[in-house]
């Protein structure tokens, strides 16, 4: 039976409030303003946000942040080619909640109960044109659908009946097509609240985030078991796709690095770029050791040095969730690091050309169904980034290679190396002209001192 996920390579198709304060005038004309503390404009709701016009209108990220299946939420709701999806929701809904001893009428009794506050989480007058009950059905059907993908890629929670309803009437191609359409899309989402509600309906078993967790612990961390990483301590998400992106940062926390306040920017800025002009310095690449995004690590010996990078499983859906987590990472209300952003900036800067996919699908670093090394380089270059982040975030390892990059003895033997014996044929040609020499000086040395 195929999963969601998979995904070939062919198919990427603030405001805010202000209140006066009150001025008074001195005689020596200097303006002292004084804020009472009651007046002071609150932080507006933060909300399921809509994409940038300017990342929108970049020509490389067409249908990045628009779904090809099926719509969640009010911001896609009624387009004419998801139709298909709508018609099989009510299916999926019926599925989902069987076996719970309840009925969808209380399920959707109980959405109802919270109507006012699941507008709340969607931009000013998105929601309008919908009633009550029209925007509780949305909710209820939408909900039960991404709790019902969320149910498949847990493990241990699989319902194979959901799956063949889904392949019997979408086909297998936009089933695979769900996950990103219901997980990773900005304009996608419906309420972490929602969520929460739909599944604890269902059964006491069904805790969302313990879910999530154990999702992503089987798709990060396969070798390891990182029960410690969980984000139950930071701040309630708003939507899957800030769970994601609040997950990934807890996962990579400890490998994130900052510098001191004390540093310039131009700081920041190194010298060194892709992956085939550090293998030139004796800087090598190796996988590794899980799939955890941003974990780099550096290793720096006599004439050479390793950068680990962490492995990539390069796809349209891992270009679709990059993207749209960098559009996240833009709202207003939403205070990052820009992390997503520091990640695809610093491996563009690692892969350039064909010859830097090459040499890093041959370590098994890059994973990917494309035909072409020409075609990965397209991809990645398509993430939409600009350089703005926190430089901090990688500046440990970078400052590392930087230092073996500029070190002149180190460099000096591994550019030998590399010039004169990166083939086994260049290294026979040195041995056979070495023996050549070292003949012809023994020859002539006996020829002037015969042997007695």
């Amino acid at each position: 039976m195929a999963e969601f996920e998979i995904e070939t390579c062919r198919g990427v198709d603030r405001g805010s409030s202000s209140t006066s304060a009150p001025v008074s005038t001195t005689t020596n004309s200097t303006l002292e303003v004084r804020v009472d503390p009651r007046t002071e404009p609150k932080p507006p709701k933060r909300r399921i946000e809509r994409v940038p016009l300017t990342m929108r209108r970049d020509e490389r990220t067409k249908g990045y942040f628009d779904p090809r299946v099926v719509s969640i939420g009010p911001y896609h709701h009624g387009k004419e080619e998801l139709q298909m999806a709508e018609r099989i929701k009510p299916i999926v809904a019926e599925l989902f909640i069987s076996g719970s001893g309840k009925d969808l009428d209380e399920f959707r009794k109980n959405v109802m109960g919270i109507v006012d506050d699941a507008r709340s989480y969607y931009l000013e007058g998105s929601t309008d044109m919908y009633s009550d009950v029209e925007f509780v059905e949305m909710m209820l059907l939408d909900g039960l659908f991404v709790a019902a993908v969320i149910e498949h890629h847990t493990p241990g929670y699989k319902n194979p009946k959901i799956l063949f309803a889904l392949e019997t009437q979408l086909g297998q191609h936009d089933t695979f097509l769900l996950t990103s359409d219901t997980l990773c899309l900005l304009e996608n989402q419906i309420s972490f609240q929602v969520l929460e509600l739909l599944m604890s309906l269902k059964s006491k078993h069904h805790k969302l985030t313990e879910m999530l967790d154990k999702m992503l612990h089987s798709i990060y961390s396969q070798k390891s078991t990182r029960q410690d990483k969980k984000i139950g301590d930071t701040k309630q998400p708003i939507h899957l796709l800030e769970y994601f992106w609040l997950w990934q940062n807890k996962l990579s926390q400890s490998n994130h690095t900052h510098g001191t306040s004390t540093r310039h920017m131009t700081d920041y800025f190194y010298s060194f770029k892709s992956v085939a002009e550090l293998k030139a310095k004796g800087i090598y690449a190796r996988r590794g050791s899980d799939f955890g995004q941003r974990n780099f690590k550096f290793k720096s010996f006599f004439f050479f040095a390793v950068l680990e990078i962490p492995p990539i499983i390069l796809n349209p859906y891992y270009v679709i969730h990059n993207s749209n987590q960098i559009a996240y990472e833009w709202m207003p209300n939403n205070p990052t690091n820009l992390s997503t952003m520091a990640y695809i900036n610093f491996m563009k800067s690692l892969i350039n050309t064909t010859e830097d996919v090459k040499e890093l699908r041959t370590r098994d670093i890059v994973l990917t169904p494309c035909t072409s090394d020409e075609e990965v380089v397209q991809m990645f270059n398509s993430i939409p980034t600009i350089p703005v982040e926190d430089f901090s975030i990688y500046d440990e390892v970078k400052q590392s290679i930087h230092e073996h990059y500029n070190n002149k003895v180190k460099t000096w033997f591994a550019e030998l190396i590399h010039n004169y014996f990166s083939s086994p044929w260049t290294f026979v040609a040195f041995v056979a002209a070495a023996t050549l020499i070292i003949l012809s000086f023994l020859q002539t040395f006996f020829t002037i001192f015969p042997r007695k």
